[in-house]
């Protein structure tokens, strides 16, 4: 029975789901341009949510490079200083991180101001209040150094506020033009303006003045596969696809780890519901480099929102063929194989991914919902131990909380239950599968109604995108008189071709709480 307390929780919760569930596409969304090799913006330092109701592997941002390395040259000096500050901070120590940062910033007089380097600890921690606090005492003491306001900009527009974003955009620009302590920060300060201005008028749909300000960074940084890739879809927007497909091969030839060519515009021929042309440009790319995992990998996603499962379970077969101990083959294959109700497949393949990284959160955590399902009792309590394992691992990872809550609901453990739920809720950024299992709580304490509002909202959130349980979340919604979203259709809010992600495509999504909002370090 659900208790009191929860009740009236559960009564107030309904928008701060909604709210996470919109973050889910919005908070994907970043202005400016990540460090290379810098974890996803505001990526927790345990674990992100994945796709496919999955739970990333853990990432640590916690690393000279990310804090100080679009500031100074890491290639012939150690910071031994930033370093003990760096393990104080994750040691829990603030007073001692500043302390060290103190004499780092004695030691190297060109780092940034001390606060903000605690800011940008505390965004990889995700303590966004306690960011903004040390964001606006930077503003303060140091109101001619413009980073503070590149970090408020790109938490703004994270967060949707669009125009408080360009202001502040505008207000760094102002402060950049004047700004000389340091050639090598007013560089990267250059790229983050008009990244992030660009990205605030692709949102906007303004493509002339985004293309623009993206040649500019081109200019400017003309190595930069990113900026090559953003100018590349602006393009593609300004009905320019030769040159678009020039760009995103140029971004490819620069970095290897970017999208080949095709993908890129499948995705955005996807995006414009012009099937026929992404299905082609999906073909090509699988053609020309099926041997890419992250080639097979896209073909395979973009197959399964198309619900062509079959096709995309021969991709993933072949994927595991040419790399028999891939984790990202045996997760896809396992992921496809449940979508087609192939259980044993999917245990086989899951099971496979645990003999080769026995702590992989993903496939703990797809394997315990499997386990969930089935009637038998002792196969049952195995997908609690699962969960309970990533529960306890990622305390603060909704989606781990939210698979262990929906566990325990079935198991009638309903107060327990209650428990995780809040938790999860509280932590916001629930990707889609997530959201349809809080949908299920929902309906199994009767609260059909709110359930079903959430349902409507992830769907329509969730667009054409990864969604494993796309198929049960709108039958659900047809079951409680609800109205399931045309096939397709762009996400709630969103302009039908929004401005692109900048995180690397690996990155998982719906990640982001407060961006890391540092540009390449070189």
């Amino acid at each position: 029975m659900t208790s009191p307390t929860f009740r009236g929780a559960l009564g107030r919760s309904l928008a701060a789901l909604t709210a996470a569930v919109i973050g889910m596409q919005h908070g994907s969304v970043l202005a400016q341009a990540p460090a290379a090799g810098a974890p996803p913006a505001g990526a927790p330092a345990a674990a992100a949510p994945g796709p496919a109701g999955g739970v990333a592997a853990p990432q640590d941002p916690f690393t000279v490079e990310n804090l100080i390395g679009d500031s100074v040259s890491l290639s012939n000096q150690a910071y031994p200083e930033v370093e003990n500050a760096l393990q104080r901070f994750k040691n829990g120590d603030m007073q001692g991180a500043k302390e060290y940062l103190d004499l780092a910033k004695q030691k190297y007089p060109k780092l940034p101001p001390v606060d903000l380097m605690l800011a940008k600890l505390q965004v990889f921690a995700r303590n966004g209040e306690q960011a903004r606090l040390l964001l606006e005492s930077t503003v303060t003491n140091y109101p001619n150094d413009p980073e503070a306001y590149l970090l408020l900009a790109d938490l703004a527009f994270a967060e949707g506020r669009t125009t408080e974003s360009h202001a502040l955009f505008e207000k760094a620009k102002s402060l950049v033009e004047k700004f000389n302590e340091n050639a090598k920060r007013q560089q990267n300060f250059q790229v983050r303006v008009l990244a992030g201005l660009a990205a605030v008028h692709q949102r906007r749909q303004q493509w002339e003045p985004a293309n623009e300000l993206l040649v500019k960074w081109v200019e400017l940084d003309p190595e930069s596969a990113a900026a090559h890739t953003r100018l590349g879809e602006t393009m593609f927007r300004l009905k320019k696809p030769a040159d678009a497909f020039n760009e995103f091969k140029k971004a490819r030839e620069i970095n290897a780890q970017s999208s080949h060519p095709y993908i890129v515009l499948g995705q955005l021929f996807t995006q414009d519901a012009k099937l026929d042309e992404a299905k082609k440009a999906f073909e090509q790319a699988y053609k020309e480099d099926g041997k890419n995992e992250a080639t097979s990998r896209a073909y395979a996603e973009w197959l399964i929102q198309q619900s062509q499962l079959d096709k995309a379970q021969q991709v993933a077969e072949e994927m595991r063929k040419n790399a028999p101990q891939s984790v990202a083959a045996l997760m896809l294959d396992g992921l496809v194989a449940k979508m087609r109700n192939d259980t044993a497949g999917a245990e086989e393949a899951l099971t496979q991914v645990l003999q080769v990284d026995p702590s992989n959160a993903g496939a703990i955590n797809l394997l315990a919902l499997i386990l969930s399902e089935s009637p038998n009792l002792a196969q049952q309590e195995k997908a609690l131990r699962y969960a309970q394992m990533n529960a306890e691992r990622f305390a603060t990872n909704s989606q781990a909380n939210i698979t262990l809550a929906w566990i325990l609901q079935k198991l009638g453990r309903s107060a327990e239950s209650d428990s995780f739920l809040q938790k999860a809720v509280q932590g916001g950024q629930l990707n889609a599968d997530s959201a349809y299992l809080v949908a299920k709580i929902l309906v199994a304490k009767g609260q059909k109604e709110n359930a079903l509002k959430a349902l409507e909202q992830v769907l329509q959130q969730a667009g054409s995108g990864m969604f494993m349980y796309r198929k049960e979340a709108e039958n659900l919604v047809k079951e409680l008189g609800g109205t399931v979203p045309a096939a397709g259709a762009p996400a709630a809010g969103a302009p039908a071709a929004a401005a692109p992600a900048t995180t690397p495509a690996a990155a998982p999504t719906g990640t982001t709480t407060l961006p890391v909002a540092t540009p390449p370090a070189k």
